[in-house]
């Protein structure tokens, strides 16, 4: 037999426990929406937001086993992922003796870097892929890595297949 709005209605009112649960129920729904709508809401932001990204400068000198020296300032934007995309500023400071690039002492150049750098371990491992001045500058490979302080580095690049440069300097990194 169905039930006719009437003896629906008849029945409540003969149960009044029956009308406090119901519309107890609609209240601690109501009362429980705010959070839950907020909790859906971050859900969604991290979901459809963009992957959280750092910068980092790092400075400081490299050597080369065969007596150049430059002095260098890194800027990395790394993804939270990990991809990696910079440019060092090289200034070259010494030279073996008789070098060619002796006389160019103090000139500058830019180095355009790509790689990963993976922040949970304080590691960049990067390659150059183009000069400013490649009458001054190399294309190298490059690990660094920042040590327990959180403030410096020790690092090494690779150019032609040989580990022949150490770099040490300072690195600070931030998320944007």
């Amino acid at each position: 037999m169905p039930v006719t709005q009437k003896s629906w209605l008849a029945r409540a009112v003969r149960n009044p426990v029956a009308i406090l649960g119901a519309i107890g129920s609609i209240f601690v729904v109501f009362a429980n929406a705010g959070p839950a709508l907020d909790g859906a809401t971050n859900l969604w932001k991290r979901w459809t937001a963009p992957p959280a990204s750092f910068e980092s400068t790092w400075q400081g000198d490299w050597k080369s086993r065969d007596g150049f020296h430059y002095a260098f300032a890194m800027q990395l934007d790394a993804t939270d992922t990990g991809h990696a995309e910079g440019r060092i500023s090289w200034e070259l400071k010494a030279t073996p003796p008789k070098s060619h690039l002796s006389g160019r002492i103090g000139a500058t150049g830019i180095e355009y870097v790509s790689g990963q750098f993976n922040r949970a371990n304080g590691l960049a491992t990067i390659k150059g892929y183009k000069v400013s001045d490649p009458t001054l500058l190399a294309l190298d490979s490059y690990k660094f890595q920042i040590k327990s302080d959180q403030n410096s580095f020790v690092g090494m690049s690779q150019h032609r297949g040989e580990w022949e440069a150490q770099a040490t300097g300072t690195v600070i990194v931030t998320e944007k």
